[in-house]
């Protein structure tokens, strides 16, 4: 099986509509061995509509693995919520280790 055939297609609905003029691919994720490789594009214009988006990824990912495995839906959205602060929580000890690490004075970021 070669990589392209394991990417997903546009949804249909949009190519139907006709409407592809204010369309746009936000976010391209791909499970490499043990993390995920992404691709983004940031074209909402309220970076606060990441949220909405990423809740709403978490709604259907429930849903779809509560249908594969005979689950309750909320229950596994429970689960995928806890998964999401436990690895906030997980990459605040990180950066808080960076960032002892670097340089006195030193923020990281371009000046």
């Amino acid at each position: 099986m070669t990589v392209e055939s394991k990417a997903l297609p546009i949804p249909p609905e949009l190519l139907e509509s006709g409407r592809t003029d204010d369309v746009s691919e936000l976010i391209r994720i791909w499970w490499g061995g043990d993390r995920p490789q992404m691709i983004l594009r940031p074209v909402l214009n309220d970076e606060r509509m990441v949220g909405s988006v990423l809740a709403e990824a978490a709604w259907h990912f429930s849903r779809a693995y509560a249908e594969r495995r005979g689950l309750d839906q909320e229950a596994v959205l429970d689960t995928i919520r806890q998964a999401w602060t436990d690895a906030h929580e997980r990459s605040a000890g990180i950066r808080a280790e960076v960032a002892a690490a670097e340089p006195a004075g030193s923020s990281g970021k371009p000046q």
